[in-house]
């Protein structure tokens, strides 16, 4: 039985170690984190038609590009934004329009001493207001500065969206990689439990040794659930986003920083890339417009009035001509005119404010993303090397066999744990290159 024992024990070590050393040399020689593979698309909900781009029509994946697209398309709050241009363009076609004219009608009996008969007169006119003093082309004037002022709004709540979007797609990439990295070392405990398990049937380890590692592949597996949970919260938050409630998308792209900085030619181009400002400076414009329309509609209205008067029994028909015009005595004006230069005084507060502020925020994204940077290479040079050199000694050790099962465990764990730090740093560092991004109205920027 000895000999059988030794040559049982021999195959048990070489055999089960070897093939899961080439499992985890797989593993080691491949990226830090490694591209996970994309699960079942869902399928649509019964009754709902949910069309798709070409891209997109498998429901697999989806890229930054296309995700863009989406939100121009079918978000539903970029759709509630756009009701503010019909509002304006609807304001644009009603300043166009001609006042309409206002007809008068009258009869007037007049009784003369005891004749109960009295004596019909009919009154017909005609009053046409007359805009002399250019109402209508300055409200056409405000209408249409209020339209651009409302497509400017749009556009930055677009790239709010776009912005949103980018983050939770930032977040469902590390979502996608967190899963990927609890399945391979689940696979990687999973082949050292049945080694061990082998090690125990041929008496050559302890029931602790085995234990040890199935607690151990237990709570990975729990935290794999919440990472798998949290990757599908993520999935269906960015499918509402786009206007796609039914689908489960896929986070298309590679899992890395862009590598934006921020140069000289961003903080040049903030003015008139950031949406933010243009979109205060159309308001002010607006604003302003507001003060040259109060002006002309303080200008009085006349009314040219024409008419025909008819006295009954009398056979009389006169033709009347006339014309009314308002007295500004008591109201000339003022109330309006003072409301629109407070409007005006508000928004030009308001765009140096948000100039300011996107100045702030360009400052602190640039600081943000700086740090986050060195953090992240500090920890990969470090925590990361040292945790793969200890992950390959631990191995060394154990071929060796100057190693037990065990220490493979602990170097697994502290490898394992080390990667999903440098997950977390990532992607800090990919969501303060957003933040930069949104900050310089470069939201959009695919490399």
């Amino acid at each position: 039985m000895r000999p059988h024992a030794q040559n049982f024990s021999a195959v048990t070590t070489r055999s089960p170690s070897l093939a899961f050393l080439a499992l985890l040399l797989a593993w080691t020689v491949s990226p830090a984190v490694a591209a996970a593979p994309a699960p079942a698309a869902s399928e649509p909900l019964p009754g709902v038609a949910s069309p798709a781009p070409p891209v997109l029509a498998a429901g697999v994946s989806l890229g930054l590009t296309e995700m863009f697209e989406l939100i121009k398309q079918d978000s539903p709050r970029l759709r509630a934004l756009q009701t503010e241009i019909d509002l304006a363009r609807g304001e644009g076609k009603a300043a166009k329009v001609l006042p309409n004219p206002v007809l008068n009608l009258a009869i007037l009996y007049l009784n003369s001493g005891f004749n109960q008969n009295g004596v019909a007169t009919y009154y017909a006119n005609v009053a046409l207001p007359l805009l002399v003093g250019g109402q209508r082309r300055f409200r056409v004037k405000s209408a249409n500065a209020w339209t651009r002022a409302a497509e400017a709004g749009v556009h930055q709540g677009y790239l709010e969206l776009a912005a949103e979007g980018r983050a939770l797609h930032v977040d469902l990439l590390a979502a996608q990689q967190r899963v990927g990295l609890y399945d391979a070392a689940l696979a990687e405990l999973a082949a050292l439990e049945s080694f061990a398990q082998g090690r125990q049937t041929a008496g050559l380890a302890s029931e602790i040794e085995v234990l040890r590692i199935s607690m151990t592949a237990a709570s990975w597996q729990s935290r794999r659930i919440e990472a798998v949970t949290a990757r599908e919260d993520l999935s269906a938050r960015l499918a509402a986003l786009v206007g796609r409630p039914n689908w489960r998308p896929w986070a298309a792209g590679e899992f890395a920083p862009v590598g934006v900085e921020p140069d000289a030619a961003l903080w040049a181009e903030v003015e008139r890339t950031q949406p933010a400002i243009e979109a205060a400076r159309r308001r002010e414009a607006h604003a302003v417009q507001g003060i040259a329309l109060a002006r002309r509609e303080a200008v009085p209205v006349p009314s040219l009035m024409a008419g025909t008067v008819v006295i009954q029994n009398y056979y009389s028909v006169s033709t009347t001509v006339g014309l009314t015009v308002p007295i500004p005595v008591f109201d000339w004006g003022q109330d309006l005119r003072a409301r629109a230069e407070a409007r005006a005084i508000a928004s030009k507060r308001e765009r140096e404010a948000v100039s300011a502020e996107v100045e702030a925020e360009l400052v602190r994204a640039a600081q943000v993303l700086k740090l986050r940077r060195d953090a992240l290479g500090d920890y990969e040079a470090r925590v990361v090397a040292q945790a793969e050199r200890m992950r390959s000694l631990a191995d060394d050790a154990f071929r060796a066999g100057k190693a037990e099962p065990a220490d493979l465990v602990e170097a697994a764990e502290l490898r394992f744990d080390a990667l999903l730090g440098q997950v977390d740093l990532k992607v800090a560092l990919m969501q303060a290159e957003v933040d930069l991004l949104t900050a310089a109205g470069r939201v959009e920027e695919v490399r």
